[in-house]
């Protein structure tokens, strides 16, 4: 798979190349264009990064493997950048031989292998390879170091790449005993095994100080989310955990959200726009409706009564609605119902409510 990230006229050479390559060795290749455009609070490095990776990510398919060619050196790279961002354990681990990566995994088999070795090896078996002219740009973090700092460290430490990747080594083993250490505690903490997204947080403050800011990092990764920066870390515990009970905190950063509900802690994408004025007409009452984009599904029409002859339509809460509650045989407001079941205030309004003619007769999920 080639990405041509649309950033530089020189890499419209690329294609050609790669295709002829692949050609040759007769294997089926697939090109993506991404035409990138950065904004200017924005790093050029990251941003290429990220969406390459997403289109990496939405290619691969179940068991296939990424690989691709980081090597020692890269490996080095990594772990000063990290450092040099004031990065814990998880970041001096720096780049993992192999990762659970989109549906598939992510493997990099050339990381014991130096860049000069590589090299040598090119051109020993005349392989066809292009250097990209970007990375002689030291205006980029990682080839200000590649290109400036690198060099005068092996000059005094000539195993330095060797060296760094070793700690690099060591931090991930120390990284997997933490994560084992976090996930038994994990599970203590947890609304229940199912619910994964969700932490109690009276027990999660029984914990240390320490502990905490370790389960927090380890439960955000197993959800399968980016962690946050020290600077988010921090608001997390300020902003969230220490809130008050009957507030709504909110603290988010790229494609996660963090919030707060009475005793639990929750994590979640962010919420996408939703237009609580539409009405969605349910011809066949029998059938099951999914709205994927509300995480909800509504279960047929035959557990619960409705008048044939009135049309059904999936609504969604504008305020001040009644329902009759089957199972207690009175009508209760919606509003209470609602906080009757715990449902946090954000999703209130986004439960799809079941109406025959103007009757709401089911509230989605609960009972």
């Amino acid at each position: 798979m080639h990405i041509h990230h649309g950033l530089q006229k020189v890499a419209n050479d690329w294609v050609p190349h790669c295709q002829n390559v692949c050609d040759t060795l007769n294997i089926s290749i697939e090109i993506q264009y991404l035409n990138l455009t950065i904004e200017k609070s924005k790093s050029l490095e990251d941003v290429a990064r990220k969406a390459r990776y997403a289109a990496f990510s939405e290619s691969l398919q179940e068991n296939e493997v990424l690989l691709t060619a980081h090597h020692q050196n890269d490996q080095a790279e990594t772990l000063l950048l990290q450092l040099f961002r004031g990065a814990g354990v998880q970041g001096l681990a720096a780049m993992s031989r192999i990762t659970v990566f989109g549906l598939g995994k992510h493997a990099r088999p050339l990381l014991n292998y130096s860049r000069q070795s590589l090299v040598a090896y090119a051109k020993e078996n005349k392989l066809d390879f292009i250097e990209d002219p970007s990375n002689k740009d030291s205006a980029f973090d990682r080839n200000f170091l590649r290109n400036k700092i690198m060099p005068e460290l092996r000059e005094r430490w000539p195993s330095i790449d060797k060296t760094i990747s070793r700690s690099a080594s060591i931090q991930a083993e120390t990284k997997q005993l933490l994560d084992e250490y976090a996930e038994q505690d994990l599970l203590s903490i947890q609304s229940s095994p199912a619910d994964s997204d969700k932490l109690t947080l009276s027990k999660f403050q029984n914990f240390s100080s320490a502990k905490q800011k370790l389960l927090i990092r380890y439960w955000i990764t197993v959800n399968g989310f980016n962690p946050p920066s020290e600077k988010k870390l921090k608001h997390i515990f300020s902003d969230v955990v220490n809130a008050g009970e009957d507030s709504q905190p909110l603290v988010e950063w790229e494609g996660v959200e963090i919030r707060r509900y009475q005793d639990k802690l929750y994590i979640m994408k962010p919420l996408q726009d939703h237009n609580i004025k539409q009405v969605i007409e349910w011809e066949n009452p029998q059938a099951i409706l999914n709205i994927a984009s509300l995480d909800y599904s509504l279960t047929a029409l035959s557990v619960f009564q409705y008048d044939e002859n009135s049309p059904i339509t999936v609504r969604f809460r504008q305020g001040g609605e009644k329902l009759y509650h089957h199972k207690r045989g009175v009508n209760i407001s919606l509003k209470n119902f609602l906080q009757e079941s715990d449902v946090p205030p954000w999703l209130r309004s986004r439960i799809p409510l079941i109406y025959s003619g103007e009757t709401l007769i089911k509230v989605a999920g609960l009972e």
